[in-house]
């Protein structure tokens, strides 16, 4: 078989992926560095683009080094080990200027340099594994990009040790087992950064009252471990009925954020990276300015704790959620800071901003999903006319969407800034402050 030329890596796009021309098509390839030379074999194909994989590396960049994690390249969580950490931020800059430009034709000049995060590994205070049984018996790990394929593991490197010690004790207790009392299909153990504390949420797609207990009974009585929470995982459409729920010890952890204790339950989502959420907050509060009784709304709240460092400083604040378990954290919290100036409402942020009048909030805060703002958000927001935005996204590609929407009411990217939440991975998160002309 005749071996392919040697290609050269043109640059790193979104995702991580290093893109190349492999004859007319777009190629892209894991594990590369930019004016790399590469020889590679494709391995999934589509009409106009393919992805490849590396057979040899011909010339190396200077910006390349040996990944710490043994499990890198078969695991999926991570796609820049093999980076130098200063590399890895001006990569993620330029995908995200990139991602403006193209999508929201917005120049480079409203960026201000990437935040690092303060610890580069160790840095999840969450983490998922997926259970898999080999050979009879049970263990944790991961799954292959782009694929179901199993990777065993209980020390990765992105977590803290409070966390690796949990994982390696579940581990022990799983390989133990020839049967489960139900199929498993993931298990996330959180701590607090701040306390110590630890939590399981075992999940199952099928469960009764039964297999719970003895679930519970298997997880019971490791260090550090304050709850453990058994739940079926049931997607939207098969519950009819409430699922199975059971909790042994708390459900809920407490974590530190500025001035005040922030309650999260496991039916909340837990940031992952603290620290870096902490800075976002400092820089959040920087860019706001005077607080005191600013008409603030909230949406895409969570657990509150932008909103509620905000109305600790003075603004009136609204926080609107629709998961409803995080807002009643978000109340309690509130209540045990005493945090007077917010009120709270269950709702998705479309429901919510139909009644909002013109003007009457002076900032919006956004913190939605992935997948950004629904065009009935943007439609809301460009009629309610809020003289300032900030908007904290977790992808580039949908903020810079909505900004280019929200440009079209006359909103102008003041400032933006990334924060590296995700260390070793090519996720971004990024800050913008958008101004009403």
């Amino acid at each position: 078989m005749e071996l392919s030329s040697p290609l050269k890596i043109k640059r790193i796009v979104a995702g991580g992926w290093g893109l190349t021309h492999m004859g007319a098509k777009v190629t892209f390839v894991r594990g590369v560095l930019p004016d790399e030379m590469v020889t590679v074999t494709p391995v999934e194909s589509h009409r106009a683009y393919q992805f490849a994989t590396v057979d040899h590396l011909h010339e190396v960049s200077p910006d390349r080094i040996a990944p710490p994690c043994p499990l890198y390249g078969q695991c999926g969580g991570c796609q820049f080990q093999h980076v130098r950490y200063e590399t890895q931020l001006r990569y993620k800059q330029v995908m995200l200027e990139e991602a403006f430009s193209r999508i929201a034709h917005i120049g480079v000049e409203c960026f201000l340099p990437p935040v690092p995060s303060p610890f580069p590994y160790q840095y999840r205070q969450w983490v998922r594994f997926s259970v898999f049984q080999d050979h009879k018996t049970f263990h944790l790990g991961f799954r292959q990009e782009r694929s179901h394929k199993a990777v065993k593991c209980t020390d990765c490197l992105l977590v803290p040790d409070s966390i690796r010690a949990v994982s390696e004790e579940l581990n022990v207790r799983l390989a133990a087992m020839t049967r489960m009392p139900s199929y498993v299909s993931s298990i996330e153990v959180r701590v607090s950064g701040a306390f110590g504390s630890c939590m399981l949420l075992v999940k199952s797609p099928q469960l009764n009252q039964g297999q719970a207990r003895s679930l519970l009974e298997i997880f019971r009585g490791i260090q550090s471990v304050t709850g453990c929470i058994v739940a079926a995982a049931l997607p939207p459409y098969r519950r009819k009925h409430a699922p199975v729920r059971l909790v042994e010890g708390e459900d809920h952890l407490f974590e530190q954020f500025h001035a005040a204790t922030f309650r999260v339950s496991d039916r909340s989502f837990m940031q992952a990276n603290w620290a870096i959420y902490s800075m976002i907050y400092q820089t959040l509060e920087e860019w706001f300015g005077e607080c005191d009784g600013t008409k603030t709304l909230e949406l895409y709240g969570g657990i509150g704790c932008l909103g509620l460092s905000l109305a600790q400083k003075g603004a009136l604040v609204t926080v609107v959620e629709e998961n409803p378990y995080a807002i009643a954290d978000a109340r309690k919290s509130a209540s045990q800071n005493r945090i007077r100036r917010c009120r709270f409402r269950s709702t998705t942020a479309e429901k919510f901003l139909e009644n909002v009048q013109s003007n009457e909030y002076e900032v919006v805060l956004l913190d939605p999903p992935r997948a950004g703002l629904s065009k009935s958000c943007i439609d809301s927001l460009m009629r309610i006319r809020a003289g300032r935005i900030f908007y904290l996204s977790c992808d580039a590609a949908s903020l810079a969407r909505d900004v280019s929407r929200l440009g079209a009411a006359g909103y102008r990217v003041h400032r933006a800034q990334l924060f590296d939440m995700f260390p070793q991975t090519s996720h971004i998160e990024t800050l913008s402050e958008l101004i009403l002309n």
